[in-house]
């Protein structure tokens, strides 16, 4: 798959995730398959007025290239100036994707993420805009449209495409939905006949046959992974070996799963620092054993009594100990 003038050597794509997908988790992700990865959120306004916590965002990882910055905004205007303030700070980066899909309302009554959408003119002008004054190519990912009484998906890609947009990630669902219900890909089974750029599917994708399944619908060149590799990274070594060989892989043992946790809590501690790490742990933690049996009570103490470092290895010695 090319995007612009930049080869990705393969299908998987990991999503970009709000208080997940800072640089630690996308570097110990990359060598499971993943062919492009993303930044979490970055709001424009946040670059604009200096905020600190924005800045981090825009952290990248030589190790991780291909990599996308994903911004959000309701104005052109400010878009424009983020783009302008990512050029100016010496970060190493690959592509720009705009957020037209992003449900939640915090967002959408700025005017920003799905909200686009119900402005066609507006987001035509927009997206012309940024991809005119960008270095680097554009993407965006877009929702089928903001409720069932207005889905517009053909519309706003064929909007992007004339924009100059280098790729589209659809995500199968309103911006009604949320995250309710089913992503409906048979509603976009024919997008590729209207597309001359590539497609990436997102939305559901928990297993190899999910992956599976929305790709022989679509016919899309990638897939992205969000919530479905939280605490299950070798689903993304999955996905990419069968869309290479046509061979599926096994399911990663309890071992494995223990042995993943611990290199992505090292990798977070070094990037935040043992008590931030840990206390964000707490909520991530519990993922990797999910679908594991006699699980239940260490996924507890890891989501309440975890302080530090020392305390997550004792767990993990614990679960370890009941394996023998």
């Amino acid at each position: 798959m090319k995007i612009g003038n930049v080869e990705i050597s393969g299908n998987v794509i990991l999503a970009p995730m709000a208080g997940i997908t800072n640089v630690a988790y996308r570097e110990f992700m990359k060598p499971f398959g993943a062919a492009l990865t993303y930044t979490e959120m970055v709001s424009d306004c946040g670059l604009i007025y200096e905020n600190k916590e924005t800045y981090k965002y825009l952290q990248t990882s030589p190790m991780e290239h291909p990599v996308a910055i994903q911004i959000f905004g309701g104005k052109k205007e400010s878009l424009y100036q983020a783009i302008k303030i990512i050029e100016s700070q010496n970060i190493d980066y690959d592509f720009i994707d705009i957020n037209l899909g992003c449900p939640v309302p915090k967002v959408t009554k700025t005017g920003a993420g799905a909200a686009w959408l119900k402005r066609k003119d507006e987001l035509s002008e927009m997206m012309k805009l940024l991809t005119r004054v960008s270095q680097k190519p554009v993407m965006a990912k877009i929702r089928i449209g903001w409720d069932d009484n207005s889905i517009n998906v053909e519309e706003i890609v064929t909007i992007l495409q004339e924009a100059g947009v280098a790729l589209i990630t659809i995500h199968p669902r309103t911006r009604n939905q949320l995250y309710a219900g089913k992503a409906n890909y048979e509603r976009i089974k024919d997008i590729k006949q209207i597309m001359r750029i590539p497609l990436v599917i997102s939305g559901d994708i928990f297993t190899l046959d999910d992956a599976i399944k929305a790709q022989t619908i679509t016919g899309a060149e990638g897939i992205m992974v969000a919530r479905g590799a939280l605490g299950n990274p070798y689903l993304i070594k999955q996905i990419d070996y069968y869309f290479k060989t046509g061979k599926k892989l096994n399911n990663p043992t309890l071992q494995d799963q223990i042995n993943y946790l611990r290199l992505f809590a090292h990798k977070l501690v070094t990037l935040k620092g043992e008590y931030t790490a840990i206390h964000e742990l707490r909520g991530i933690a519990p993922h990797f054993f999910k679908g594991y049996s006699n699980t239940k009570k260490i996924k507890l103490k890891l989501s309440t009594e975890i302080e530090t470092f020392n305390d997550l290895e004792e767990l993990l010695k614990e679960i370890q100990s009941s394996m023998l």
